[in-house]
């Protein structure tokens, strides 16, 4: 994958199903648009290329890109936002987000750490006294994919009943459901990632900062950093999300926007784990914020940074996963996926370039499908990042 880069070849598929919420085929031409020429044109150029190679990689209808270095900004858009309706993809349109979701849920954990309203090491029992294990799992385990618990979206039955209709869930009913399922490892010995775990996370913001998540993320997080357009979204098609999202689970592409599957896996099933939209200046700004530690004490920020270790083959994939942060070698960010939808942002602060991509296609049922295109969003990352910043990515 690259020069310097933290998750081999091999793992990189299991990485990305992991790391994401997993839930005609049309060749369309690039209908581009940018905010101002950049002065680096070749470098736009081969931006541009790279987004419009993976839009066609994955058949996705659109793709929106960013790519800021201290001393040139490339923000660009191509296709469709919406293909029955005619309506090109804007550098402005609202993203879903997916599990960079995760990043916000676990920043409120950390700053209601330094209001004094939590530990990171209190058990589960002190909020949730009757789940199982309650008194072997910590805070800082559900942050960091090591509570043992399950991933709803690794079930068959439960994916598959989601496709086909045959049963409603609830968030309530998912975690009632991961407490019948055994734990997966000890807590705190082994990494599995966990939207249920996310989910439960979220109960805990809302007991200790007494308001709902998307009340806390608005006054701690997007007010502070004046993100105009980033919240938790309380509708499953919120006003402004023109962006139409597209799956290619059935082995053609289409338009999933408003089907009983899109609404489940994007808004009735995604709150803390993946229920939130943004927009590429949100997610610039965002992505330096995190990655920095603007909204944290120093002490806090240094735990939430993950630890970089070479890959090895007894050294796994996911030895750099923070508390809600992903690093890949000088690339610290994450990863997000719905149904229809998937974005990738990564800040690298030595340099102090960041990468934002956005495609309006993910296959969220069909496993084979759906890491083709977690592939695809990782290569392009990766052709990016060396297209930047080629130092920064090590064999």
């Amino acid at each position: 994958m690259k020069t310097k880069i933290f998750i081999s070849l091999k793992n990189i598929n299991r990485y990305l199903f992991l790391l994401l919420i997993t839930f005609s085929c049309i060749y369309l031409s690039s209908c581009d648009s940018d905010s101002t020429a950049p002065a680096g044109e070749n470098q736009w150029a081969q931006i541009k290329a790279a987004m419009n190679a993976t839009q066609a990689e994955m058949d996705a209808p659109g793709w929106i890109a960013g790519v800021w270095t201290p001393t040139e900004s490339y923000e660009m858009a191509g296709g469709m936002a919406d293909v029955d309706g005619n309506v090109s993809m804007e550098i402005s349109s609202l993203m879903r987000i997916g599990s960079i979701t995760k990043t916000f849920t676990a920043t409120i954990i950390l700053i209601l750490v330094d209001e004094g309203k939590l530990s990171l090491d209190d058990k589960l029992g002190k909020f949730l006294p009757d789940y199982p294990n309650a008194d072997k799992i910590t805070i800082r385990q559900l942050t960091m994919h090591k509570s043992g618990m399950v991933s709803w979206d690794e079930d068959d039955e439960v994916r598959m009943s989601i496709f086909n209709g045959t049963k409603e869930w609830t968030i309530d009913e998912l975690i009632e459901w991961a407490s019948e399922q055994p734990l997966l490892s000890e807590p705190g010995t082994e990494f599995h990632y966990s939207n249920i775990g996310y989910f439960i996370l979220g109960k805990i913001i809302e007991q200790a900062a007494e308001m709902t998540v998307a009340q806390a993320i608005k006054e701690k997080i997007t007010i502070p950093l004046g993100l105009q357009n980033t919240f938790m979204t309380e509708s499953p098609q919120p006003q402004g999300d023109y962006v139409h999202g597209y799956d290619g689970s059935n082995g053609s592409v289409i338009d999933m926007t408003g089907t009983p599957q899109a609404i489940a896996i994007n808004y009735e099933l995604a709150w803390t784990a993946g229920g939130m939209l943004s927009t590429l200046e949100d997610l610039h700004i965002w992505s330096k914020a995190l990655v920095t530690g603007e909204l944290l004490s120093n002490s806090l920020h240094e735990q939430q940074m993950p630890v970089l270790n070479p890959p090895t083959e007894g050294n796994p994939y996911w030895s750099g996963y923070g508390i809600g942060i992903n690093q890949t070698d000088a690339w610290f960010g994450h990863t997000g996926a719905v149904c229809g939808f998937v974005c990738n942002m990564s800040y690298n602060p030595e340099d102090d370039v960041a990468i934002i991509t956005f495609l309006n296609k993910f296959s969220a049922f069909n496993i084979d499908v759906n890491t083709a295109d977690l592939n695809a969003v990782t290569l392009n990352f990766l052709k990016l990042a060396r297209m930047i910043c080629p130092e920064t990515l090590k064999e």
